[in-house]
């Protein structure tokens, strides 16, 4: 194995393939970065056996070969390296790495014993604009279970359809549901890891102009962008049915800027009870008041203008969810719709209908 690439485009791969090679005590060898150097230049691929990454770095080739090397020294060593052209080559080995004033060699592992990541076949494509996808991640990420215990909201749902794919993320809490229009053959329910999830967010942060495709079967998932392959296993079982907790009705709706409501929420933040977290908003006929009080700090009571129809009402809601829903609601102006503090308040942008965020109430 024999390639010669520039510094920059090898330090832009290794930072998007060596996150998830992380220490792995029973499986050394997953700690590594697979080398792979074909006709066409160098392929780097790393995996946890869950998501595998590929990145694609272009170079010159006198001979192929494969091998494989720590992910993090190697990462952390070509960062420090001047803006030049490297060759990199194979001997005893090792990975010798040159450089107009320096050279180094790193010890590794035969790529015999890597695993292989399988492959999915490209024929049913899904192409969707990057800055879109990203921001329809942003809008629901947070919105997912941490508990890993519970796979199945410890995750995305991606439910693709002929004309839409529409993400869910919820925690049992609180649910957040984005629509984006496609172009799609085949109709698939998929239960994504949410460490797939924030990986695809991370490497996708660079990423503007391009689109991305995304192939899947039964059992994986794999998403394509600019030389970047991002393959994840699937969970297996059903994703919650919530549509059934979304209320078809409701008795009070406020349209108000979410510029004003957002500092209220924060304000009363600051005097709601440690633990609870609960703010109590009141709807009544021009204005929501948000009201908080402890014991122990006082209380805060502040009126936002809005515009509300319906009948007059109140609901208490955990703040942190609150803002959640308003930081990521991509509108100036929203809809914030109740019915009773037993059942689950929505809140939409006033301007579409491809996103909503439902919250349940601290019940008193």
């Amino acid at each position: 194995m024999k390639l010669s690439c520039t510094q920059e485009n090898l330090n832009k791969g290794l930072n998007l393939v060596s996150h998830i090679a992380n220490k792995n005590s029973n499986l050394p060898i997953l700690n590594n970065v697979l080398l792979k150097v074909n006709k066409g230049g160098l392929t780097l691929v790393t995996t946890d056996l869950e998501i595998g990454i590929k990145v694609f770095v272009r170079g010159k080739v006198d001979e192929e070969g494969e091998f494989t090397v720590a992910a993090k020294l190697f990462n952390d060593f070509v960062a420090l390296l001047p803006r030049e052209n490297i060759e990199l080559e194979i001997e005893d080995a090792s990975l010798f790495v040159k450089s107009q004033n320096q050279k180094t060699n790193i010890k590794g592992l035969e790529a015999e014993d890597f695993p292989l990541i399988p492959e999915i076949e490209k024929e049913n494509e899904v192409e969707i604009n990057i800055v879109e996808f990203k921001r329809a991640l942003n809008q629901l990420i947070f919105a997912a279970s941490l508990d890993s215990s519970r796979i199945e909201i410890n995750a995305v749902n991606f439910n693709f359809s002929k004309d839409k794919l529409v993400l869910a993320a919820t925690d049992s809490y609180r649910l957040a549901e984005k629509q984006i229009k496609i172009n799609n053959n085949e109709e698939r329910s998929l239960i994504v890891p949410l460490k797939t999830i924030q990986e695809l967010v991370r490497i996708l942060n660079d990423q503007e102009k391009e689109n991305i495709k995304l192939y899947f079967n039964e059992n994986q998932i794999m998403f394509v962008f600019d030389g970047v392959e991002l393959i994840s296993r699937v969970i297996e079982g059903k994703y919650p049915d919530y549509q059934q907790i979304i209320p078809e009705k409701f008795i009070t709706n406020a349209k108000c800027a979410k510029d004003k409501l957002i500092p209220a929420i924060k304000s009363a933040a600051l005097f709601c009870k440690q633990g609870i977290n609960d703010v109590r908003l009141s709807f009544a006929k021009d204005e929501i008041v948000i009201a908080s009080a402890s014991s122990g700090l006082g209380e805060n009571v502040i009126k936002v203008p809005a515009e509300i129809s319906g009948e007059e009402n109140d609901i208490v809601f955990n703040y942190r969810y609150l803002l959640d829903g308003l930081l990521n609601l991509g509108s100036q102006n929203l809809n914030l719709k109740i019915n009773n503090n037993n059942t689950p308040g929505l809140l939409t942008p006033e301007s579409s209908q491809d996103y909503l965020y439902l919250i349940m109430p601290i019940k008193q």
